[in-house]
């Protein structure tokens, strides 16, 4: 990804390229596979969410994610869900299966700029406004661990979520 618009997708075995997807509008900010590598999502800095197939490279999904860029996103373990965070603040939850949005909530005013899924369904995020949140499933603050000293821009979390880590800027 990056400012080309165009992802491409290589085979590790060989180190040939296996395709180029090309139906982002502009730069390419996040990419992951799916837990259990059927999938493959692709955002942009236009709002753009595109999922796909990964062994093929035919589009699975187009999605109306943000009106703002994406700066994150994130599959749950069992692959079902896929999260986004965008510079609109909001945390978005979409159906991996038919693309519906199941639920959306501000959760960094100023942006969101990192999300990612403990293996229990909650989600931890970061953003401009310095904040580590961990969210239960619904949206609902689980618990706030904390501010960084800068604009939060990289989650992890233990599957167990008994640690987690936050970098800033």
């Amino acid at each position: 990804g990056g400012p080309t618009r165009q992802v491409d997708v290589y085979s590790t075995t060989t180190g040939e390229r296996a395709y180029r997807l090309e139906a982002h509008t502009d730069w390419i900010t996040a990419v992951a596979f799916s837990p259990d590598g059927v999938l493959l999502a692709t955002a942009d800095r236009a709002g753009g969410l595109h999922v796909w197939e990964a062994d093929t490279g035919q589009e699975y999904l187009d999605l109306e994610a943000h009106a703002a860029p994406i700066t994150d996103l994130a599959w749950r373990r069992d692959g079902d869900l896929l999260a986004t965070a965008s510079e609109s603040g909001h945390v978005r939850l979409f159906q991996a299966s038919d693309g519906k949005k199941l639920k959306e909530w501000e959760a960094h005013p100023g942006g969101a700029l990192a999300v990612t899924f403990a293996d229990d369904g909650r989600l931890l995020s970061t953003g401009r406004d310095k904040a580590v949140v961990l969210w239960k499933p619904d949206g609902a603050v689980d618990r706030r661990l904390g501010l960084l000293p800068d604009a939060g821009q990289a989650v992890a979390i233990l599957g167990d979520v008994t640690r987690a880590f936050a970098g800033d800027w």
